[in-house]
């Protein structure tokens, strides 16, 4: 079974790849925001910076990991 704990996505159109940050265990944190509540964002971390941002879901996209 493979765990989307540490989903790494690339916003799109961007060189920008992150990981889906997630509480450990739990289901993805959605944020809605006040503008549009159809809308979903994510929090998106940052390794090399540390930072947190949030992306709309549809900006995102998996990045798939070369099989080794």
């Amino acid at each position: 079974m493979m765990s989307y704990k540490y989903r790494t996505v690339r916003v799109r159109g961007t060189e920008m790849v992150g990981t889906i940050a997630r509480k450990h265990g739990g289901a993805a944190e959605i944020y809605e925001t006040s503008k549009d509540l159809s809308t979903s964002v994510v929090p998106v971390f940052f390794e090399a910076t540390g930072e947190i941002r949030f992306f709309d879901r549809s900006v995102l996209e998996d990045v798939v990991a070369p099989s080794t």
